[in-house]
């Protein structure tokens, strides 16, 4: 791309936004230059994002030095707010698209802002000043607690904490006088206190150019734990009437008029109480918390380019309306040391558009109670902002996490769930049968147990069989577990399983009296049983995925096969002249079956084991549908020993991932022999095979042969799990529940490798057209239209084909092609096709390759992949409504007991 000059960057974001700003003027084809004052701040200066300049950033003189140096300078920004009015002081003085200097100044003291505020009729919480202890006091004692601390020239949460006592606020006052020494080396000995305003949190972000402002959103906001007010997520558009949100972004763009911003990003923060909406905050520049990430991926179009093209004098083009809806969340660190493991257990879905670390292995983590805080992110962007948020929680519940901490707190190994201490199992038989919890391994299986928890939990307080505010506290607990990626029970002996460690972790959390309520109305059985239903229902639902996947790549390589010829084989010799195309068409409808099969399993698992108890129920008056409903299943069991002692669905899925990988199996070895010398149909990349070590000349496509043999990984599991239940009796019984289940992942991850490699194969092979045709020019395989061709013409089939048979047998087979092709029609000179393609085209009926015939079918192909798209997306959306459904009971528990 030709260089359109350089931009300047002042100072940046440590996170987020400021690398991706550099990236993206680079890609819009300026040459980006950070001046900083210190480089070693920005970890990601070592992939060369921009130039560095290294100069004092404080002072607008030299900033203005380094400016004057650089060739076609187009553009000056800041994305850290500590550097947006120098940013802006310089482009003024260097004559270049700028927001006026002075009103930059008044906004980020926000002692300033909230006087202009509030003198031009904005609503804003009392705020009062204080510059040193005696005024804090002062203050104190005559505010209504609680009330909010905070730096007049803070950011990103940094030094804010909410104070429901004078100590606290005395505290808060003091450490917030040196947070942003800390962290930008800058003093801020004024601090402000003021009024707490309860309601929820909402911002909207505004672009404004020319004077006019253009309202980007409304997002809801989801924060941390008291006393901090870290965010966790946002939500776009947030959850209120259109004519609300018409109405917030006029109320929020009066503030940023109020306060002289006339051209560039603002970020205003506000709460929604019943009088009104009141302003926070408004912050002159881009949205923090990779929300213009998140924006652009809803709306469509990158708000990082519209930024850097408005501060470039290139003018805005506000973005045109989006029905996508959006979510962020984000994992926080919940302890301090030094980061052994940070990742996510899951890939993301097609509805996770971004999932990234924040912070690295090996790194000093330490709680700030700020952005600082923050590990790790995922963003969902789907139709539905439901849809949206549930994928961006699955991913971040997806991550694991392990913080050595400086003093390590012992482990409680006593065993929960026993009032005796004879069950202890035999050292050799706990080595051999109750290894220490891997989370890697066994994750997936504690994050439905804390699932299934929430559930059980809501169902029992509504039920009053537990008091809200313990069954609150435990919810408290579970959350925190779930937030840490379960890293506690990471290593701990399991002698009596992994449920039981898990309750001990909560037992030694919340107190073992209030623990013990946990596991009244269940047992393991019931709760195995549901464990195993949520597990199988996400291994299938992504199998799901993984074909939608295939069938995906098929499609797109259909449209370009269907135009060439090539054989069409029957038990390994040439029958007809084909097309590539109608190969994969007849690979895309057996995968479709497949498909629709596993979507009547789905269907199919609608009654949840909860309640069932050990197989008799429970004399307690439970709900088993709500909790049924809270984990996205449709009804309860009807008969509690079938809850717990059947596990058919298991053998079905296993049974269908079988069928599946043997599908994949029969294409890979086509495509292997397709691949030889001898055939030559197609050719696979050379990252998509392998050489040899001895043979300098091969170039083995040994990735089919993975796919052939996890075949035999999924026929294996099968049989290993219908062996293991066909003798088992019809109540709960290890075999069937642990050796009848556990196969499934080995099944899962070796057909999801298949359909991987599957897909890739499909999508990067290329067509031999050549050889395809060089198979086929002799014309023998013509002979069957010939025949069929005599016969419409009266003379009987059979009659035909011995003829041609035997012309064919004359044929010499020491003459060239050319030579047997002429004599061959010699002889049927009117019946044979003239041309491979016409020949091709005749076989329109039955489904044939046919010109007509294959785009009937891929118009079909179309709708049934659209349809069963759409069904694999409105059971996901069934699910994750039952999720979103959950969350907000167990938050609504947990904020009506809030300090209780």
């Amino acid at each position: 791309m030709m260089n359109r000059g350089s931009f300047l960057f002042v100072e940046s974001n440590t996170t987020g936004t400021g690398e991706l700003l550099m990236k993206r003027a680079r890609v819009l084809g300026f040459e980006p230059y950070l001046v900083t004052r210190n480089r070693a701040r920005y970890p990601f200066l070592k992939d060369s994002v921009a130039h560095v300049i290294e100069a004092e950033t404080r002072s607008p003189d030299e900033l203005i030095g380094v400016a004057a140096k650089l060739r076609r300078l187009e553009g000056i920004y800041s994305s850290s707010d500590y550097f947006v009015e120098a940013a802006s002081r310089v482009a003024t003085a260097m004559g270049l698209p700028a927001p006026n200097p002075e009103a930059i100044a008044t906004c980020r003291n926000k002692w300033k802002q909230a006087a202009e505020l509030q003198r031009q009729s904005i609503t804003i919480p009392e705020t009062r000043l204080a510059t040193s202890i005696r005024d804090a006091e002062n203050i104190v004692a005559q505010a209504s607690l609680p009330v909010v601390v905070k730096p007049v020239s803070g950011s990103g949460s940094s030094g804010v904490r909410l104070c429901d006592s004078a100590t606290a606020a005395i505290k808060a006052f003091e450490s917030a006088k040196d947070v942003l020494l800390n962290q930008v080396d800058l003093p801020s000995p004024d601090i402000l206190i003021q009024q707490y305003i309860e309601g929820k949190e909402y911002s909207a972000e505004i672009i404004a150019c020319d004077g006019a402002l253009h309202c980007l959103g409304i997002l809801a906001k989801h924060k941390g734990a008291a006393p901090c007010f870290v965010e966790v997520g946002h939500d776009f558009p947030a959850p209120l009437p259109e004519p609300f949100l018409q109405e917030l972004a006029s109320f929020a763009a009066g503030a940023v008029s109020a306060l002289g911003l006339k051209f560039g990003p603002a970020h205003v923060e506000f709460v929604i109480t019943e009088s009104g909406p009141v302003i926070i905050e408004v912050n002159p520049r881009l949205a923090g918390g990779m929300i213009p990430v998140m924006l652009s991926h809803a709306l469509g179009t990158s708000i990082l380019d519209m930024v850097i093209r408005l501060y470039a004098g290139e003018g805005f083009k506000p973005p045109r309306a989006s029905a996508r809806a959006g979510a962020i969340r984000f994992q926080l660190v919940r302890k301090s040391g030094k980061l052994k493991r940070l990742g996510f257990s899951r890939n993301p879905d097609s509805t996770v558009r971004e999932a990234g670390l924040l912070k690295s292995e090996g790194e000093e983590v330490q709680i700030n109670g700020d952005f600082r805080d923050r590990v790790a992110y995922a963003i969902g962007v789907a139709d539905e902002l439901n849809a949206a948020a549930a994928a961006a929680q699955r991913m971040i519940d997806s991550i694991v996490i392990d913080v050595e901490a400086a003093t390590e707190e012992s482990d409680d190994k006593q065993v929960a769930g026993s009032s005796q201490s004879k069950w202890n199992l035999h050292p050799e038989a706990m080595k051999l049968l109750a290894s220490p919890i891997e989370i890697s391994r066994d994750g997936r299986l504690l994050r439905h147990q804390a699932t299934i928890d929430e559930a059980h939990l809501v169902m029992l307080a509504d039920q009053g069989l537990v008091s809200q505010a313990a069954a609150a506290d435990l919810l408290k607990h579970i959350l925190d577990l779930q937030d840490e990626g379960f890293q506690s029970l990471e290593g701990r002996d399991a002698p009596r399983g992994v449920y039981l460690a898990y309750e001990a972790e909560l037992a030694a959390r919340a107190g073992r009296e209030k623990a013990g309520w946990l596991h009244l109305a269940r047992s393991r059985n019931d709760l195995n049983a549901t464990i195993s239903l949520l597990v199988l229902r996400e291994a299938a639902c992504s199998i799901s995925q993984g074909i939608g996947t295939a069938q995906d790549a098929l499609l797109q390589r259909v449209e370009e096969a269907s135009r060439l010829v090539a054989p069409l084989y029957s038990q390994y010799q040439i029958a007809l002249p084909g097309s590539p195309g109608h190969y994969l068409l007849g690979i895309f409808f057996a995968l479709g079956r497949e498909r629709q099969r596993l979507h009547c399993l789905l269907e199919d698992i609608r009654n949840c084991p909860m309640g069932a108890g050990a197989g008799g129920g429970t004399s307690m008056p439970i709900d088993p549908l709500k909790t049924a409903n809270l984990l996205g299943f449709e009804l309860p069991s009807f008969n509690s020993l079938d809850a717990v002692a059947s596990r058919d669905h298991h053998l079905q899925a296993l049974s269908l991932f079988a069928g599946v990988s043997i599908l994949l199996s029969r294409v890979a070895q086509d495509l292997q022999v397709w691949t030889t010398r001898e055939s030559a149909l197609i050719d696979v990349p050379h990252n998509l095979a392998g050489g040899s070590s001895m043979l300098p000349q091969k170039k083995n496509p040994f990735l089919l042969e993975h796919i052939k043999g996890s075949a035999s990984t999924a026929i294996g599991a099968y049989v290993s799990a219908a062996t293991a239940a066909c003798k088992a009796p019809f109540s709960n019984s290890i075999e069937a529940s642990n050796y009848g289940c556990s196969p499934l992942s080995l099944a899962e991850e070796a057909l999801k490798r298949a359909i991987t490699l599957t897909s890739l194969m499909v999508k990067f092979m290329s067509f031999n057209v050549r050889s395809m045709r060089e198979n086929l020019e002799d014309g023998s395989s013509m002979t069957a239209v010939a025949a069929e061709r005599m016969a419409s013409r009266g003379i009987p089939f059979r009659n035909a084909h011995t003829l041609i048979g035997e012309i064919a047998e004359r044929l010499s087979q020491d003459g060239c092609v050319a030579e047997r092709r002429r004599e061959l029609a010699s002889h049927l000179a009117d019946v044979l096709p003239a041309s491979l393609e016409e020949c091709r085209d005749a076989l329109r009926f039955g489904g044939g390759p046919a010109k007509k015939s294959t785009a009937d079918q891929v118009s079909a192909a179309k709708t049934l992949f659209r349809d069963t798209q759409l069904k694999w997306a409105v059971m996901r959306e069934r699910w994750a409504r039952a999720e979103m459904h959950r969350k907000q009971r167990v938050k609504e528990l947990i904020d009506k007991h809030q300090g209780t």
